[in-house]
């Protein structure tokens, strides 16, 4: 392991900045107390910094010292869950309701970490831009951010991002295609017609609809889909009526879909769509369906993941370093930035015997132990790929 001896030094800082943000975290596109948190450490470094890209999004601009050249992007999530934290951690969420429950806090300080880094010694020609995103959890931050001209106010050859992740400590896994998938979600509302639940002659009751509809989209994937293109269907909840002795006017379902086709995304929304009307109808009910595509597929382009992982193996050795492992099921809101120009989003580890719980857990815990690894993988990436004598 080659750390950055820069980054080394301010691991200490790293720590305490993360764990202030993990005691005062904010939702998407409310991350007013984070981005000014942001903002200050950057200006002062010194580093031009810009506020309200996108409602509550910080972008901070840093030139080299050895010329003008290409323009690089690295991206940091800034918001939190809507979770209440179950660990008595020192600096446990002060807020109920609200917790860093993915791990946002640590890649918002480690993009500070390597901007600190940077700016006290700025060696490689051309511009990189620390593109701090709100609202990555499902509230479009990215497109928001895009919406609002992020690159062609902040141009960009290239842009990366990570996310940690359940690997062991210190394992970077890079993808040289898909990384993530698709994710769409939906909410069917079965209307029916109440009644008392002795009297079911005279209702149209809509849960059996709804039962109905649930077994027989979830098993959609495999039977409606090719088994090579893997396809998730999930229903999250089914809320109907408050009463055991009455029945309900409504039921409500709502789920998720996960693919990394797009037309096996389409493939399902259409059965989705055709079963619960079908399955309503068969019953006497009707339905009304909301369904949204938040997500595409987060597909990383080649020769930034080779890239990656060349700055991978040198930072963190060959050895911990895994190529193109299958990819994931879960999202990313980076794939909008993707879409627009070349890059790569990449997993960091960071599992060790104090750090199990998963992301989205109540009892997870970023791992201060991979702050100054992250932050050394930007400093390291920034300075080959604008080196002097220009990217390969």
């Amino acid at each position: 392991m080659k750390l950055v001896p820069s980054v080394q030094q301010l691991e200490t800082e790293m720590t305490a900045w993360r764990r202030h943000l993990h005691a005062n975290p904010e939702l998407g596109f409310e991350e007013f107390e984070t981005a000014c948190f942001v903002a200050d450490k950057l200006r002062s470094w010194g580093i031009e910094t810009t506020e309200g890209v996108g409602r509550t999004g910080v972008v901070g601009t840093l030139r080299g010292r050895l010329g003008t050249g290409r323009s690089l992007g690295i991206r940091a999530d800034m918001d939190a869950l809507p979770m209440t934290e179950a660990r008595p951690l020192p600096h446990a969420s002060r807020i109920p309701g609200k917790m860093h429950g993915c791990g946002h806090d640590g890649h918002t300080t480690m993009l500070l970490g390597a901007a600190s880094a940077l700016a006290r010694s700025p060696d490689f020609a051309g511009t990189v831009h620390f593109i701090f995103q709100p609202a990555e959890e499902g509230r479009g931050g990215a497109v928001a951010m895009l919406n609002e001209g992020l690159f062609e106010r902040f141009p960009c050859d290239e842009v990366y991002a990570l996310h940690n992740s359940e690997r062991p400590l210190g394992e970077i896994a890079v993808h040289r295609g898909t990384v993530a998938a698709a994710a769409d979600r939906f909410e069917i509302v079965v209307h029916g017609r109440g009644s008392h639940a002795a009297m079911p002659h005279l209702a149209i009751n809509p849960l059996p609809s709804a039962a109905r509809i649930l077994l027989a989209i979830e098993a959609l994937p495999g039977r409606l889909t090719d088994v090579h293109s893997p396809a998730i269907v999930t229903v999250g909840s089914l809320r109907a009526g408050e009463a055991f002795n009455t029945i309900p006017d409504t039921a409500f379902l709502t789920g998720t879909v996960r693919t990394f086709d797009h037309k096996v995304q389409m493939t399902l929304e259409t059965a989705i769509r055709r079963i619960a009307k079908n399955e309503a109808e068969a019953f006497g009910a009707s339905v009304d369906i909301r369904y949204e595509s938040p997500f595409a597929p987060t597909i990383n382009t080649p020769a930034q993941a080779d890239a990656m992982i060349a700055i991978a193996s040198e930072v963190m050795g060959p050895e911990r370093l895994v190529v193109d492992p299958p990819p994931e099921m879960g999202s990313e809101d980076f794939c909008y930035m993707l879409q627009q120009r070349p890059g790569c989003y990449f997993l960091l580890g960071q599992a060790d015997d104090s750090h199990q719980a998963a992301a989205h857990d109540t009892n997870y815990d970023f791992n201060d132990a991979i702050l100054p690894i992250g932050a050394s993988l930007w400093v390291r990436l920034v300075e080959r790929r604008l080196s002097a004598g220009g990217a390969s």
